[in-house]
């Protein structure tokens, strides 16, 4: 009897419907039915990326490349194309498709197992179970046991994605094994990037607006769409990964095979897997083939290198996805003085916003409107051996902060930004001198200023993004002042809140001479400091003249 589970017919992505119904869909019919699906919806957002990048490499190998804009147009005018070709696609690589293959199971090695033909258990798999914690997870017992295999084939496409690094087993016939141990190169290649993609009004429309013409995106345009193959076009891997292979273009970062896997079940569904080290991935400079994330200027790794050197931009936890715009805005990104380089830009955005730039340029798509932009990421612990926080955000930005020629637009941005951090810094400041002026200490009074300024955030994070969404269309003056309005509101709450909590005797201060501070010269200088930074729109000053 044959054991199949072929993902082109047996569903298993999770998806949502543009109705807002919930889907469990296979291969050909997440493509053939794109157009009717918002988006991919599974366990984790983490999941829904690791597979939306298979999906995204799927749709590059059925629009060959695309090799040039006009091929690229041709899909976006009549998106029912793509569900068409990418079925047909499909179809001539039925068998590699298929979990359980005895010989050629997709995104595993068939065969593969260590020494003691010991195997791992789900919680190797499954990212969300915590290491060494699982009382803080609801997979327990028989969750941890057995999982179908629509939801293995899953966290499969997620683990070679977003695995962490660490000690994993040796597989036979892997020169790299050392004591039957496979030792740690790294986590998946997504999860070394904070992932950055554009959201359509259907997953139609998303898989076109992230399938990049290569050609037309500054540093991608060396990638050859011919040799840019996915693992199942290619020969079967075997046991033994790479240190030295290197990507060739989107497709093959979007299904890099970081580990090497197979998948132990029966017909009942899957309850174990070898796990171990498969291609190591490096990130330096990788801008040249990864169109969905931004990348910062490294001076350590210029250095080591003796050459400018750009690392993925990975998105941090403590960070709003607002606050990263210069990475992701070309006119935001500042220039720093690079040796034997001259000037260089911080910050290169995505080569998705760079398409999507170009797609306006060509009237392709609108000049005007807003686009929302998705980003996830994962944050690693110590070695990077440990998932401490999965990142996930969005924003929606105005087109015209895209578009090269609208430079008062970027600079409005700018300066909206710049203000909205010099108010944190002055927060900062009110906070740390409030302390002193109770007689605080230096431990006690840093954590005043992280207090202050996570306070601050904790209510601009929500107001900046309504803002910048509001900028579509707006007068450019009116815009600033309304954010100057609101920034100055909540400063002056945030003065007020934290003047209440001191204890009177702050207010006798501490210190002596021109050091002594008291609640007094703590609010002088705050309000100075905020009236120099972000001057008061003309309607705020007649109100304050009123209730001098």
């Amino acid at each position: 009897m044959t054991h199949t589970f072929n993902l082109l017919d047996e569903p298993w992505i999770r998806v949502t419907r543009l109705d807002g119904a919930s889907d469990e869909v296979s291969l050909l019919t997440v493509f053939r039915e794109a157009s009717g699906i918002a988006g991919i919806h599974g366990e984790i957002a983490t999941q829904d990326m690791a597979i939306l990048r298979l999906l995204l490499a799927i749709c590059h190998r059925t629009m060959g490349g695309p090799e040039d804009l006009d091929v690229w147009e041709g899909y976006w005018r009549e998106p029912e194309r793509l569900g068409r070709d990418a079925a047909a696609y499909l179809e001539r690589y039925r068998d590699r498709f298929d979990l359980r293959d005895p010989e050629r199971p997709f995104f595993q090695v068939a065969g593969i197992h260590s020494k003691s033909q010991k195997t791992s258990g789900l919680e190797s798999l499954v990212i969300d179970v915590p290491n060494g914690n699982p009382f803080f997870t609801t997979r327990m017992a028989e969750g941890l046991e057995r999982i179908p295999w629509s939801e293995a084939a899953r966290w499969l496409v997620h683990v070679h994605a977003f695995d962490p690094s660490g000690i994993r087993s040796g597989a036979v016939g892997d020169p790299r094994v050392k004591g039957g141990k496979g030792y740690p190169i790294g986590p998946g290649w997504a999860g070394q990037i904070g992932v950055v993609t554009i959201r359509g009004n259907s997953l139609a429309e998303t898989l076109l607006l992230n399938t990049v013409v290569t050609e037309d995106v500054p540093g991608l345009e060396e990638v050859d769409p011919e040799t840019d193959r996915a693992p199942w076009e290619q020969e079967q891997k075997g046991p033994a990964g790479s240190a030295s292979l290197v990507p060739s273009g989107p497709v093959a970062c979007y299904t890099w095979q970081t580990r090497r896997v197979l998948l132990h079940g029966d017909d009942g569904g899957v309850i174990g897997l070898f796990l171990g080290n498969g291609d190591k991935a490096t990130p330096q400079n990788r801008y040249s083939v990864e169109p969905l994330t931004a990348w910062r200027y490294s001076e350590p790794q210029t250095k080591k290198f003796k050459s400018a050197v750009f690392m993925p931009r990975k998105l941090p936890a403590d960070r709003a996805l607002w606050r990263g715009l210069p990475s992701l805005i070309s006119q935001l990104s500042p220039s720093v003085k690079v040796k034997g380089a001259g000037e260089v830009t911080r910050y290169r955005p995505p080569g998705v916003i760079s398409f999507y730039q170009k797609l306006m340029q060509q009237g392709i798509v609108l000049l005007n409107g807003l686009i929302p932009v998705h980003a996830i990421g994962i944050e690693y612990g110590p070695q990077e051996a440990v998932v401490t926080e999965l990142v996930a955000d969005s924003l929606t930005l105005p087109a015209g902060l895209l578009d090269p020629d609208n430079t008062r637009l970027a600079a409005l941005v700018h300066e909206a930004m710049e203000e909205s951090e010099q108010v944190a810094s002055a927060l900062r400041s009110l906070a740390a001198n409030l302390d002193r002026a109770a007689g605080g200490d230096p431990g006690t009074t840093q954590a005043a200023r992280e207090r202050a300024g996570a306070s601050f955030y904790l209510v601009i994070d929500e107001e900046f993004p309504r803002w910048l969404a509001s900028l579509d269309g707006a007068d450019p003056n009116c815009a600033r002042d309304e954010w100057r309005f609101r920034l100055r509101g909540e400063a002056l709450a945030q003065q007020r809140a934290l003047a209440d909590t001191v204890p009177t005797t702050a207010f006798a201060g501490r210190g002596e001479g021109a050091g002594r501070i008291d609640v007094g010269k703590a609010l002088a200088w705050f309000r100075a400091n905020l009236n120099k930074n972000v001057p008061a729109p003309a309607s705020e000053q007649s109100r304050e003249k009123v209730h001098a």
